[in-house]
């Protein structure tokens, strides 16, 4: 995400918290919404907060928003504006983490309500914004992505660039992208998925397989797998923010599409002011391989397993001459036939 619009939110509490007025305290942002928006603070408690204001007639439901932790989410009269109400998000925790975190959602959900045609609209977003919050701020998230995770999400946004490059336009594209929404497979749409796995060149231990779902092509035409295989190097190749910045010079100009991102990275729990860290593991490509997931392809599906079974986990191996291989090329245009069809 571009790093102006979290500065600007934390500019704007840090200026509130220094005039230190008592009681609860908003201030516009400047953006182009028809859906009115502030960055708020509360003193003494010393929140942080932001806020949208509202038309009184637009129905909204916060009970599911009542038991978090670390946010408080009130929807009270606003005085401010004749018939309208106000919905109040302000986060209780006042570590300098939590306070990154919040401050680089707070820009996301800001972002997304640029251009939306109405309040209605934007109110809409901005629960759906909040739903995702629920789901992070109930996970651990004060700790930076593991060896494995980075290794991983570096494999899904490499597909997910080369998907970018295709004929499908930006925005339909990113949404392609499901990992992170917990779905059982990386990418998918109506008629096909992929389900990356990106490994260690040094590794002998085969494609570590997470849930009889993954390579389960039952509901869809085209099941293909990805295996990106990668040496990890101190220097050289290619690092995880690099690839990102990528991917967002490519998104450039695109804010539906953009917007759609940078949702996905904070749901996987990557943020912009840990990148010293991640910049410390470079990525060096070693193999691209495609396989289609059908016939006589080693895998395990949901329909052949014992009642009472689940949650599986297995190793394939891909060391085996196959009729499953499938160039890049064939994938993409499979891809693009079937949305383009649409």
């Amino acid at each position: 995400m571009s790093m102006n619009r979290v500065d600007t939110i934390k500019a704007v509490w840090q200026k509130l918290e220094t005039e230190g007025t008592e009681g609860l305290v908003k201030r516009a942002l400047d953006i182009p919404s028809d859906l009115k928006t502030f960055c708020t603070y509360k003193y003494p408690e010393k929140y942080f907060g932001i806020a949208f204001s509202f038309h009184q007639d637009i129905k909204l439901d916060i009970s599911g928003f009542q038991d978090l932790s670390e946010l408080k989410v009130s929807l009270f009269n606003d005085t401010s504006f004749s018939d309208s109400k106000l919905l109040l998000i302000q986060l209780v925790n006042r570590e300098a983490r939590a306070n990154d975190i919040f401050a680089t959602i707070c820009a996301n959900v800001v972002n997304s309500i640029i251009e939306v045609p109405s309040e209605k609209e934007g109110m809409r977003i901005v629960i759906i914004q909040m739903r995702k919050w629920k789901e992070l701020f109930s996970r651990k998230k004060d700790q930076k992505l593991s060896a494995q995770e980075q290794q991983g999400l570096f494999g899904e946004l490499f597909f997910l660039r080369k998907l970018l490059l295709s004929s499908i336009d930006k925005v339909t594209t990113t949404g392609f992208w499901v990992g992170p929404d917990n779905a059982p497979k990386d990418f998918q749409s109506d008629m096909w998925a992929v389900e990356v796995k990106a490994t260690s060149a040094n590794s002998h231990s085969g494609i570590s397989i997470n849930g009889e779902l993954q390579l389960d092509e039952t509901g869809v035409e085209h099941l293909f797998l990805f295996n990106l295989v990668v040496e990890v190097l101190q220097q050289g190749g290619q690092t995880l923010p690099e690839l990102i910045a990528a991917i967002r010079q490519l998104l450039k100009g695109d804010n539906r599409a953009t917007s759609v991102f940078e949702s996905k990275l904070i749901l996987v729990g990557y943020f912009d002011f840990d990148e010293e860290f991640y910049k410390e593991r470079h990525y060096h490509i070693r193999k691209e391989q495609f396989f289609q997931v059908k016939d006589d392809f080693p895998r395990i599906k949901k329909d052949e397993l014992k009642m009472g079974v689940s949650e599986v986990k297995y190793v394939i191996s891909l060391n085996f001459s196959s009729e499953n291989n499938v160039n890049e090329q064939n994938v993409i245009y499979t891809i693009e036939a079937y949305e383009g069809n649409k």
